[in-house]
């Protein structure tokens, strides 16, 4: 097994307490098999001097003595005791435990030594410098930090060694440039400022560990995630069943793209386990106001560089006049331009080898989002995500839509859809209006259909059983009674400005009446006698038509407008001639959509997801 690198100044001391014990010769052969045992297999060891005042020693890496690696010079006296210089320029190959690997390590350090009542010290000058070109352990390979710089902690030894007792090391380490891959997920930062403090056996196995670190970045380039104000602490404890304890804190967490996915987090979490086998975690996450939290937890396979972690966001209300889920998640502002309502989310994901891309349950309870003029209110569904990264919902998503404004008031929505790489595709999509039913032909939608520049697109929709009474109720057309179904088509238009309907048509399938109360004409119909107005009321007495065609126009978030070309007559109304009535009536949207919303129920398959999600956090 190759000997840890720990090792190097107690077999040092070794060889200096030699030194103190014989003739050169004895020296060079006690301190030459030390340093072999130490994994030094070419090591040599030479007593330079060696007279009562002192001993000078150099130690060599190879026979032929071309490589010098350490000079000790000592010096000892009865009043002042022993102490002297170390000064070493070491390689580190064969010294790093089984499963690391390093290339071109080395070890450059110089400072005082001495020894008192049996403990030896060694207190440098500066940094203890390591080297090395690269580094590997198990899944990790680093490529930066190339130079590392351990100083001595104000008020603490460096290095104390006894045989009995074994090492005591304090020591800082300087912040570095950081860049490494795991798993072959490239990450990259700066090394925080840390401060060690460590115990070890003659053996040279730990006995004890701690660590503290501040002010740290790690970034992860190909996701755009940057992690600024690292901080924390951390213990190591073989005496326990779980060795290692570690408490951690992130000051700020951005997602570093133009449209980020979500608003800069913090964090704060522990971490407990083996760091030779399993390594379990939890983190809590919030935003800036601290609305919002996000629990993480899980565990990290350290053997196998394989993990899971579970991800909550407990369901949480954004308010209308807030700044709504698009301040939390600003690319959802690719889609929509306001959102607001509960959400939540469950999600799982993991790594290593054959882990997947994760999943996740996602709530969407009572919201309202707009997008492109757009509106609807009334939102409610649990969407399950198979993928994370990249993000897809697959088809059979049912998300349901109290009201739906789309230059038609639209309510009671079921639909159907999935998405992936930026697009939904909606399967099915069933409105109820005035009465009847309103489908629209399978379609998708990206983010780029609601913004300036996008291409103009059109949504068929189909319409069948329109009540012809209720029709007349939504456009507030008050006093006027009727019997008859219609049905027909309502093309929706998606530009860069406006969603609207543009020449909708819809014709009755039979004929039927149009009446109204003598007592309580429609106020459109009230005119002078002998006028158009007084005429159409005549005729309007008691209408047989034969038939009705409607066309529709709307604008979302601004008014509907319906025009009526009718065709029959009245058996009292010039001897039940036939005539033709032309009529035109328009209302604004949203109040026609306020008087919608008071009939709303949510599908029992959707209400029952949503209760299911619910329970997960009692």
């Amino acid at each position: 097994m190759a000997r840890r690198w720990t090792w190097i100044f107690p077999a040092l001391v070794a060889v200096v307490g030699a030194g103190l014990l014989g003739l050169p010769s004895l020296v060079e052969w006690q301190g030459e098999r030390m340093l072999r045992d130490s994994g030094w297999p070419d090591a040599r060891v030479d007593v330079v001097r060696m007279d009562l005042s002192g001993t000078d020693i150099d130690v060599w890496n190879d026979a032929a003595r071309e490589r010098r690696i350490g000079r000790i010079e000592l010096a000892y006296s009865f009043a002042a005791g022993i102490g002297g210089r170390l000064d070493l320029d070491m390689p580190l190959s064969g010294l790093m435990p089984d499963g690391v690997e390093v290339k071109d390590a080395a070890l450059r350090t110089a400072g005082t030594i001495r020894s008192e009542d049996g403990r030896w010290s060694y207190v440098p000058d500066g940094c203890v410098t390591l080297t090395a070109s690269g580094a590997a352990a198990g899944p990790v390979r680093v490529s930066e930090p190339k130079s590392l710089c351990l100083e001595a902690v104000p008020g603490k030894g460096f290095l104390d060694y006894s045989l009995a007792e074994g090492t005591v090391l304090a020591f800082a380490v300087r912040p570095a440039p950081l860049r490494l891959t795991v798993q072959g997920v490239p990450v990259a930062g700066r090394s925080p400022a840390m401060v060690v403090d460590a115990a070890l056996a003659a053996t040279g196995a730990p006995t004890g560990i701690d660590v503290a670190w501040r002010q740290g970045t790690i970034s992860l380039p190909r996701q755009g995630v940057v992690g600024e104000g690292l901080s924390g602490k951390a213990s190591f404890d073989p005496a326990k069943g779980r060795p290692l304890t570690a408490d951690y804190a992130i000051a700020t967490i951005r997602h570093d793209r133009p449209k980020p996915l979500v608003a800069p987090l913090r964090a704060k979490g522990h971490a407990e386990g083996d760091p030779l086998a399993t390594v379990r975690f939890d983190a809590r996450l919030a935003d800036a106001g601290g609305a919002v939290a996000i629990a993480i937890s899980g565990e990290q396979d350290m053997a196998a560089g394989a993990g899971s972690a579970e991800v909550r966001i407990p369901p949480v209300r954004f308010a209308p006049d807030g700044p709504g889920l698009t301040g939390l998640f600003p690319l959802l502002g690719d889609w929509v331009e306001t959102a607001s309502g509960t959400f939540g989310m469950d999600g799982r994901f993991a790594w290593g080898e054959g882990s997947g891309k994760g999943s996740a349950s996602i709530l969407i309870e009572d919201a309202a989002v707009g997008a492109g003029g757009v509106t609807a209110q009334g939102i409610n569904a649990v969407l399950t995500a198979d993928s994370l990264a990249p993000i897809r919902l697959p088809p059979g998503q049912i998300l349901s839509v109290a009201l739906m404004d789309v230059g038609l008031p639209l309510t009671n929505a079921v639909v159907d859809f999935g998405g992936a790489a930026d697009r939904l595709s909606v399967a099915r999509a069933q409105w109820q209006w005035a009465g009847g039913i309103v489908r629209a032909l399978p379609f998708d939608l990206g983010p780029g259909d609601f913004k300036p520049g996008g291409e103009e697109r059109t949504i068929e929709l189909e319409a069948t059983g329109i009540d012809l009474q209720r029709l007349l109720s939504v456009a507030a057309v008050e006093g006027l009674s009727a019997t008859g179904t219609l049905g027909g088509r309502l093309p929706v238009r998606i530009g860069p400005d406006s969603v609207t309907v543009a020449d909708g048509k819809l014709e009755t399938m039979g004929p039927g009446t149009l009446r109204y109360d003598p007592e309580a004409p429609p106020s459109f119909l009230k005119g002078d006698p002998g006028s158009s107005t007084d005429m159409l009321l005549q005729a309007l007495t008691d209408f047989r038509y034969e038939s009705i065609e409607l066309a529709v126009n709307g604008t979302a978030g601004g008014e509907m407008a319906i025009g009526f070309a009718i065709r029959g007559s009245n058996p009292d109304f010039y001897d039940g001639y036939p005539v033709a009535l032309n009529l035109n009536v328009d209302g604004a949207l949203d109040t026609i959509l306020r008087r919608g919303i008071t009939t709303y129920r949510i599908p029992e398959a959707v209400r029952d997801r949503i209760q299911e999600f619910q329970a997960q956090d009692k």
